[in-house]
């Protein structure tokens, strides 16, 4: 039986050429299998043009319960939905037909990866750090995307069959592309990797670990968010994240960017203090209207769980930061012994009292030793 779309309200406001789209794309949707409730909350929430490439991005038709896939799959409904919430996902109603054959592929595909050794709490914690990743690269991909795609003078209906289309033809290869970046990301981290005689001896890897941090932020950006634009500003926080990215290069690892801030990490402290004082100098370069960076470096014992890093150096690197002056590069004493003399130069800036940390930090600001300096 056909819709009477007027009479459920998802014509109204519309008239001549825009109501004529609608109504061409709530056809074409309906006769796709889309349901009346499903089309009415994408209309309320403006996303008619977008429904179809969600059903690609799914992997088809919803066509199991939750405890359909947990039979099918022989994982426990309980693990199930605990990995779910941590992938972001809703945990649906037990009767809802909700699931596509493609949650049912990764839901087999995590079995294995139990049947290889994988702990629960191993899989929901990798899960866990991939969803919070994967947000940040499905964001890039919806901007993007719309971008790319949108035209002007665009209708409903002629976005949404181009929307459609372009995610058939795209989708496919996204996958290998992320598979291939995952590669070389664990490569990374396997070069850098040791298994010392005491780990072998327990069976276990060590807690924490010896290493340096950096912390460098944007002077003046919460000023320049007053005078500017949010595009603009924008534009300058990532311009930052490229910068950061172009300095760190292995050993050094850029762990992570927080608008105007970035983190570094790596248990060379001297490839680590040449990429911090490259990034102080890169902004320069960047000409007056970039804001200068100061940079906090810090060396010491940290644990480093799911991607990030948590001990006394990672808050010491950012407490070092924040005293740090524009266009400089503020150490702690760990970090000039182990980096050295042979290429650096140092400056005595005194012993503070770092707020939230015990005892008074030696600090020092720390230079490139050019030739032609004056000892």
């Amino acid at each position: 039986m056909a819709i009477d779309f007027e009479k459920e309200g998802l014509l109204e406001g519309l008239d001549g050429p825009a109501r004529e789209a609608r109504l061409k794309l709530l056809e074409g949707l309906a006769s796709d299998g889309f349901d009346l409730d499903e089309l009415k909350r994408a209309a309320g929430e403006g996303r008619l043009a977008f429904v179809a490439v969600e059903r690609v991005l799914a992997g088809g038709d919803d066509c199991y319960t939750p405890g359909e896939i947990a039979e099918r799959s022989g994982l426990e409904q309980d693990f199930l939905e605990h990995l779910w919430r941590a992938l972001g996902m809703a945990v649906r109603d037990p009767s809802e037909t909700a699931f596509t054959q493609a949650d049912l592929e990764a839901a087999e595909r995590v079995r294995a990866l139990r049947e290889a050794g994988l702990s629960e709490e191993a899989i929901v914690e990798i899960g866990r750090v991939m969803s919070r990743g994967m947000f940040a690269v499905a964001s890039a991909i919806r901007r993007v995307f719309a971008e790319t795609y949108l035209r002007a003078g665009d209708d409903e209906q002629s976005l949404a069959l181009r929307y459609a289309e372009a995610s058939r033809e795209l989708t496919p290869l996204l996958g290998p592309v992320l598979e291939h970046i995952l590669g070389v990301q664990q490569r990374s981290l396997i070069r850098q990797a040791a298994v010392d005689s005491a780990a072998l001896a327990s069976g276990r890897l060590p807690q924490g670990q010896e290493t340096s941090f950096c912390f460098a932020d944007l002077v003046g950006f919460t000023k320049l968010g007053e005078n500017v634009d949010s595009a603009a500003l924008g534009g300058v926080a990532e311009r930052l994240e490229e910068i950061a990215v172009e300095v760190a290069d292995p050993p050094v690892r850029l762990i992570k960017t927080i608008g105007d801030a970035a983190m570094l990490e790596s248990a060379d402290t001297e490839a680590l203090l040449d990429a911090a004082l490259t990034l102080v100098s890169r902004a320069e370069e960047e000409g007056e209207d970039f804001p200068q960076i100061r940079a906090g470096v810090a060396r010491g014992e940290a644990l480093e769980r799911s991607g990030d890093w948590f001990g006394r150096p990672v808050n010491l690197a950012s407490r070092i930061t924040d005293i740090a002056r524009p266009g400089t590069v503020l150490a702690d004493a760990p970090t000039k012994e182990a980096a050295g003399d042979d290429a650096y130069r140092y400056s005595f800036a005194g012993k503070r009292r770092i707020k939230g940390l015990h005892g008074e930090v030696e600090l020092h600001r720390v230079r490139r030793d050019e030739p032609g300096d004056e000892t």
